[in-house]
């Protein structure tokens, strides 16, 4: 069973991938998940985690999926496939921890490099469009060289392995994720910078991509003198945020702002998911 958590569609391309090489099942990480239960089919021995890297961490939504769904007493292995736009410093020794408060098995942990899509801060882009394609290039390699290594590892006695795991951390990983990431899930990650601008066209693709509903189309609440501008709905963030960005990245008209940092930045989604 794959459970996937994605926003501009990196990390579910990587699971549909996957879900085809290993014959897996599917299971998109929904709202519901993060204090309901999942049952796995009778023939399921394996669960493997597959989301993006936040801040050199895992996204505080799948952590809390973690943290609370119910899988049910069957003993299961568990890994870990993360994607990320440079390194994933200690994000792979977070999700072992996680998992070991759940009393759960953890097997492998691996990273796919992918094109970036984060752009809420100063010197952050999507990459050029020639480095996001070589980037997918490689990618679909590095999918099937995991499938092999999960495969096999099924295969085989069933004995966690005693290896690195196989995932770019990057330098200065300690620094990343225990003190970089821990401010990021506290201060950048906020909701309330979201707007829209004068192009919105009131389309609602930011709504309808929104994995958490957390976006609604409502009609504006200040005057305006033309009836057919009030009549327009035009999205409302609330407060219940996975910070995945699918809102800014899937506008059309490039509409979607966060605060000032966002005017001139590129937009990425992934072109095979």
């Amino acid at each position: 069973m794959i459970l996937w958590f994605s926003g501009t569609g990196n990390s579910r391309y990587v699971a549909e991938m996957l879900a085809a090489e290993l014959g897996q099942s599917l299971r998109r990480l929904t709202p519901d998940l993060r204090n309901g239960s999942l049952t796995p089919a009778p023939h399921d021995d394996t669960v493997i985690w597959v989301c993006p890297v936040y801040s050199w961490g895992l996204p505080p939504y799948v952590r809390a999926i973690i943290k609370n769904v119910d899988l049910g007493s069957a003993p299961l292995i568990h890994h870990l496939v993360l994607t990320c736009g440079d390194d994933c410093g200690l994000t792979a020794e977070m999700w072992r921890s996680d998992l070991a408060k759940r009393g759960w098995l953890s097997g492998l942990a691996f990273s796919v490099t992918m094109p970036n899509n984060y752009v809420c801060m100063s010197g952050f882009d999507v990459d050029t469009a020639e480095l996001a394609q070589h980037k997918l290039s490689a990618a679909s390699l590095r999918i099937r060289e995991i499938a092999r290594s999960i495969a096999d590892f099924r295969a085989g006695s069933g004995d966690c392995p005693n290896e690195p795991d196989d995932v770019v951390r990057g330098r200065f990983a300690w620094i990343k994720t225990r003190i970089i990431y821990p401010w990021f899930v506290r201060h950048a990650m906020s909701p309330k910078p979201f707007r829209y601008t004068r192009e919105c066209i009131s389309c609602g693709k930011c709504a309808a991509i929104c994995p958490l509903r957390n976006i609604n189309m409502s009609e504006p609440s200040g005057k305006s003198t033309d009836s057919s501008e009030r009549r327009r709905k035009r999205p409302v963030w609330g407060t219940d945020c996975a910070f995945c960005l699918a809102c800014y990245h899937v506008c059309p008209r490039h509409a979607v702002m966060y605060g000032d940092k966002t005017g001139t930045k590129g937009q990425y989604m992934n072109p095979q998911s």
